[in-house]
């Protein structure tokens, strides 16, 4: 079975800072469906990315809906280019779970607000595709011997 799947552009914000290391420092600025009007003519816009769901990646997306304000997770690293220094997005994720994994493996990895209509995409998908563990009864065995503990 195929993923849905949808094409995005990322932003990425080139901001000055006063340091004597740094001219600048790059950031995720917003997401956009393909197609979509630029969010700030400043901005740079790598095209060529989707989102993808999942069913093994279903909690993650179930924690990401269930926020008041549900985020995208960009992975991008600095690379060289033709302009110097650029960051580069190589991944775009809806998952919790996926953007924790990315971020233990020491990758950077940001938030951007989530659209509308994407949010709209991912609530329906979960709605359909997620369904809770059931809540184990767990045996209280401290208080047991342990030759009856064997028993349980």
């Amino acid at each position: 079975m195929n993923a849905p799947t949808i094409p995005v552009c990322v932003w990425m914000e080139k901001r000055p800072v006063a340091s004597r290391w740094v001219s600048h420092e790059w950031h995720a600025a917003a997401i956009t469906l393909e197609g979509e009007a630029a969010p700030h003519p400043d901005w740079r816009k790598f095209e060529g990315h989707s989102v993808s769901l999942y069913r093994d990646e279903a909690e993650g997306y179930y924690l990401n809906a269930s926020t008041p304000e549900p985020k995208v997770f960009v992975m991008w690293r600095k690379e060289e280019g033709a302009d110097g220094e650029i960051a580069a997005p190589h991944s775009v994720t809806l998952s919790y779970n996926e953007a924790a994994r990315l971020m233990d493996a020491q990758e950077q990895v940001e938030t951007v607000p989530m659209p509308v209509s994407m949010r709209v995409w991912l609530e329906a998908y979960v709605a359909e595709n997620y369904k809770p563990e059931p809540k184990k009864k767990r045996a209280r065995v401290s208080f047991i011997a342990p030759a009856d503990r064997a028993k349980l």
